[in-house]
């Protein structure tokens, strides 16, 4: 079984959406000890670990904050080591939403860190992308029971039509996804974008709804360096924030004042 009780989980989440990144820590290290390949304390820990490193370089404790990059680091490598040598021939259903196809929001925090670092290293670009999917149109028809799932899992497909093997896309949470694009710099990123967008746009949804129309809102941003993962999403979703308030169904850049 790879997966924790539900409630210490739903308890680490709790404390580190309240700020509370070392109780986090305290919670899911002892779940990571029974079981290495429980990928959502791992999850978990990689975001306390960067959480508290930002905290002590705020406080001006460079040396525990470079403590804990180094620890958070190695948690993160060792997650990758054990998914390339699992022993098991199955594949593993848990790293893929079932719904879309794309990864599950666990893989970001798994998978971007190295691809960001990468990136730097060799001085090539990487954009995220925040994408979620626009209230269906007409909205009477949005009501029509299991359409929302059944978008989603069209859109899924699109997406992945449009991801490279070296890019990574998931599933963020209900109707988001979120894209990582290797090797790009944001002109480049803002065309995929646009043939992501204009697909669904131009999809045929005739077969599960004649009426139905759909458009997605997107955010991006490019990597830059010193970046955290927050500071990366967080400029993603103020291009978000801002698809949103120019009308959805566009695509705009994020900056933050």
């Amino acid at each position: 079984m790879d997966s924790a009780p539900d409630a210490e989980v739903q308890a680490a989440e709790r404390a580190l959406a309240e700020g509370e990144a070392q109780r986090c820590r305290s919670l899911v290290e002892p779940l990571l000890a029974k079981n290495a390949l429980d990928w959502r304390a791992r999850a978990l820990l990689t975001q306390a670990l960067e959480a508290l490193s930002e905290q002590h370089t705020e406080a001006g404790e460079h040396a525990q904050a470079l403590a804990l990059y180094q620890h958070f680091h190695k948690v993160v490598v060792e997650g990758l080591q054990l998914r390339l040598t699992r022993s098991d021939s199955q594949p593993d259903a848990s790293q893929q939403d079932a719904l879309t196809g794309l990864a599950r929001r666990e893989a970001l925090e798994l998978r971007l860190p190295p691809m960001m670092q990468q990136a730097l290293a060799g001085n090539r670009g990487l954009c995220l992308v925040r994408m979620e999917l626009d209230p269906l149109q007409p909205s009477r028809v949005a009501l029509t029971p299991g359409l929302v799932d059944a978008v989603l899992r069209d859109v899924g497909a699109i997406v992945r039509a449009h991801c490279r093997a070296k890019d990574l896309a998931l599933r963020y949470s209900a109707e988001s996804l979120v894209l990582v694009l290797s090797e790009v710099e944001l002109s480049t990123a803002r065309t995929v974008c646009e043939r992501i967008r204009r697909a669904v746009q131009a999809h045929d949804w005739a077969p599960l709804h004649e009426e139905l129309r759909v458009g997605v809102s997107l955010g991006m941003t490019a990597l830059r360096s010193g970046d955290s993962i927050n500071q990366l999403m967080a400029r993603a979703e103020a291009g978000l924030i801002s698809a949103r308030r120019d009308g959805r169904n566009c695509v705009r850049t994020g900056v933050l004042s």
